[in-house]
């Protein structure tokens, strides 16, 4: 399999683990289960900065520098439809 295929893959696989235990966090019912779906979610965390970082290393994923105009009209745009 294509590195970039399998990269992407673990990589939705660990952000689909990380909303599932941000929702179970945010739902528990006692704060013994809320610690422990934090301590595992910050474990997650932790490991899609790791594959994100061996990805952006293998050249997989590009970041793009974005012109601070752009920045700003995208904020003006969100704050109007806010409004």
């Amino acid at each position: 399999m294509e590195d970039k295929i399998l990269m992407n893959t673990v990589l939705t696989l660990t952000k689909n683990m990380i909303d599932t235990l941000m929702h179970g966090a945010i739902e528990s019912s006692t704060p013994k289960i809320k610690e422990t779906f934090m301590k595992n979610l910050n474990e997650y965390l932790t490991l899609q900065g790791s594959i994100y970082k061996e990805m952006e290393n293998a050249g997989l994923y590009k970041m793009e520098q974005v012109p601070e105009t752009k920045i700003t009209d995208s904020l003006s745009k969100f704050e109007c439809e806010l409004n």
